[in-house]
C-alpha cells in the first residue's frame, strides 16, 4: 500500500479510536468536531478500492453517529432541571447566611430516629444522666488512685525509688537472663518471642522489660527479618559496635 494511502488509513483508525474513547469516558462529547471529521471521511472516500477499508470507513461514520447521540443526550441533560452547575451551587451556598444554611439543612435532613420516637420525658432523662455523670478523672479513684499523671517512661532509678528493684537484685536478674540466653542460643540466635514467653503474661512482660536493658547494654543483639518480620535474639560476648538503632517490639 502506498505511503500516502497509509497516512489516510491512519486518519480513519485514529478517528475510530477517538470516538470509542469519548464513549467510554466522561469526556465532553462536544470535544469532537463532527463537521471536521466528516470532511476527512468525505475527502478520503474516493480513494478506497478495497472492501475491508470501505468497511472501516463505514465503522468510522457509525462511531461519529454515536458521538452525535451523546451530544444530544448531553444537551437534554443540561437543559433539564436535574442538572445544577457545581460552580453555581457553590456560589449560592457561600452567599447563604448561617440561618438560611441551617434552615436548608433541617429541611433536607432525614435522621434515622423519627420525631415521634422522642419524648419530652426521654430527653429529660438523657439530660439528667449526662449532667450527673461522674467526670472521667474521678472514676475508679478509690480502686486505682489518681489518674492525673499522664502515661510516660519509667527508668531504673524510678523503679528503685518505688522499691520494685534494688541495684543488686536488678544486676543479678540481668546476669541470670544473659546466662539463660547464652544457654538457649549458644552458637547462634533464637526467636525473640519464644525466649520471653512465660507461663503468664505478667512473666512475659517482665522478661521483655529486663531484656530491653540487656539489649541496651550491648549484651544481646536483635535482628528483624525484613521478609517475614520475625524477630531474632542472640547473645553478644564481644565488645559491642558503635552502630545502634531503636526497635519497638509489641509484647502480647
Amino acid at each position: 500500500m502506498p505511503e500516502k494511502q497509509d497516512k489516510k488509513l491512519e486518519d480513519i483508525l485514529r478517528l475510530i479510536e477517538l470516538c470509542k474513547m469519548v464513549q467510554s469516558s466522561s469526556v465532553n462529547p462536544f470535544e469532537v468536531d463532527i463537521r471536521e471529521k466528516l470532511l476527512v471521511l468525505k475527502k478520503h472516500l474516493p480513494d478506497w478500492k478495497v472492501i475491508d477499508i470501505m468497511l472501516m470507513d463505514s465503522e468510522a461514520l457509525h462511531q461519529l453517529v454515536q458521538i452525535v447521540k451523546l451530544q444530544d443526550q448531553w444537551i437534554k441533560y443540561r437543559a433539564s432541571a436535574l442538572y445544577i452547575d457545581p460552580l453555581l451551587l457553590e456560589l449560592k451556598i457561600r452567599l447563604l447566611t448561617r440561618e438560611d444554611l441551617a434552615d436548608s439543612f433541617v429541611k433536607c435532613w432525614h435522621p434515622v430516629a423519627q420525631v415521634d420516637q422522642l419524648t419530652a420525658r426521654g430527653l429529660e432523662k438523657a439530660f439528667t444522666y449526662w449532667r450527673d455523670l461522674t467526670p472521667l478523672s474521678e472514676r475508679f479513684k478509690e480502686e486505682f488512685g489518681n489518674f492525673s499523671t499522664m502515661p510516660g517512661q519509667m527508668d531504673f532509678e524510678e523503679l528503685k525509688s518505688l522499691n520494685i528493684f534494688t541495684t543488686e537484685q536488678f544486676e543479678t536478674e540481668l546476669n541470670r537472663l544473659f546466662e539463660e540466653l547464652r544457654t538457649r542460643a549458644p552458637t547462634g540466635e533464637m526467636d525473640y518471642r519464644e525466649f520471653i514467653k512465660g507461663s503468664k503474661f505478667e512473666e512475659t512482660a517482665v522478661k521483655a522489660y529486663m531484656l530491653a536493658f540487656l539489649i541496651t547494654e550491648g549484651r544481646a543483639n536483635v535482628r528483624v527479618d525484613p521478609l517475614t518480620e520475625q524477630i531474632f535474639l542472640s547473645p553478644v560476648t564481644a565488645k559491642p559496635g558503635d552502630e545502634t538503632k531503636s526497635v519497638a517490639i509489641e509484647v502480647r
